[in-house]
């Protein structure tokens, strides 16, 4: 079953100027829409829109740039830092005109968020890799010590960092179509799907954190999607990835809790407290997504302007301080036109 997307974020000017050139939408997830390319069988359009989801609930609001952000960071990581590793991108920005009829070329808003990829055999697997212990994993650790098979330490607390030698840990989801991923087995996912699955993930995220730390920031834990043997979709984002400020993490080890990330948290935050009409139910986490009565409460909902411009910032503040520049810098530089 497809995700719910209330109906005023669910198409833009965008999206129907690529429908109108006859290009087929294949996929409508959260926040990406997935297009065939005429002509190109074996590549797919994907293009990042600023659609926002929390709690498994895609809100009807979008955060300025976002999908401009998604794209240009999983550019920037691929090109410059993870450049050894096989990825889905066959091309970006200006250049994704090659693969476009004519009448969708020189288009700014298109090429700024959107990649040409190869179609892969993605596996049912989220790869998550966890260089510190929070979110589903701390939770998990609370309830008997252990992460994904993996047995912890006694005596960590949120945002501990995962002790050698088991750092990173490599911990596994589901890749849910509908509800929430659940914690795999680390064995039994690298026995069904070998371990360059595992390999892969850790090494690449390996390299981004050692990036990351020499530059102010923790990447706290990430997710890929890959095929046996390449990334696909988004590449250490925001949307994939948790984020925070060195100092900041390190002034919370004291208190055993983790700093506030880099992304859309000021919107969960909103969400948290929203009060519902259903009985004994406060906050959009509590909700059912599967619910159509707690989806169509949810998508009346209309998120403050200034909820969305704090997520906007934080989104534009990490980009800036991983990449070194300005997101408006960063697109004419290294996504501009082929000529």
């Amino acid at each position: 079953m497809p995700t719910p997307i209330p109906k005023n974020v669910a198409e833009s000017d965008l999206s129907r100027k690529l429908a109108k050139e006859k290009l087929i939408r294949v996929h409508q997830g959260k926040v990406r829409d997935t297009w065939t390319l005429p002509n190109h069988p074996g590549r797919l359009l994907q293009v990042a829109t600023d659609r926002i989801s929390i709690f498994d609930f895609v809100l009807n609001a979008k955060v300025p740039h976002k999908g401009e952000v998604l794209t240009a960071m999983t550019i920037f990581w691929l090109q410059e830092v993870l450049r050894g590793f096989r990825h889905h991108v066959e091309e970006r920005g200006g250049f994704v005109d090659n693969y476009l009829p004519d009448t969708l070329c020189h288009n700014t808003d298109l090429q700024r968020r959107a990649l040409v990829v190869k179609k892969l055999d993605m596996l049912p697997v989220e790869a998550i890799v966890r260089g510190t212990l929070t979110g589903s994993g701390f939770k998990s650790y609370q309830k008997d010590g252990t992460v994904c098979g993996f047995v912890l330490p006694e005596g960590l607390h949120d945002g501990d960092l995962i002790p050698d030698p088991m750092f990173p840990l490599f911990t596994p989801t589901t890749k849910a179509v509908e509800g929430h991923d659940e914690h795999m087995d680390a064995t039994g996912v690298i026995n069904r799907f070998g371990r360059p699955v595992c390999d892969l993930s850790r090494a690449a995220y390996l390299i981004a954190f050692t990036y990351a730390w020499e530059r102010g920031v923790v990447i706290a834990d990430t997710k890929f999607e890959c095929s046996r043997d390449a990334f696909g979709d988004e590449i250490i984002t925001p949307d994939s990835s948790r984020f925070w400020d060195r100092d900041e993490w390190e002034a919370t080890r004291a208190k055993g809790v983790s700093p506030t990330p880099y992304d859309k948290q000021s919107v969960r935050d909103w969400g948290k407290a929203i009060a519902t009409p259903f009985e004994g139910i406060t906050g959009i986490g509590n909700l059912d997504p599967e619910n159509p009565e707690h989806v169509a409460f949810v998508h009346d909902l209309e998120v403050p302007s200034d909820v969305l411009e704090v997520a906007a910032r934080r989104y534009e503040t990490i980009f800036r301080r991983i990449v070194g520049t300005e997101l408006r810098g960063f697109q004419g530089v290294h996504m501009q036109a082929s000529g």
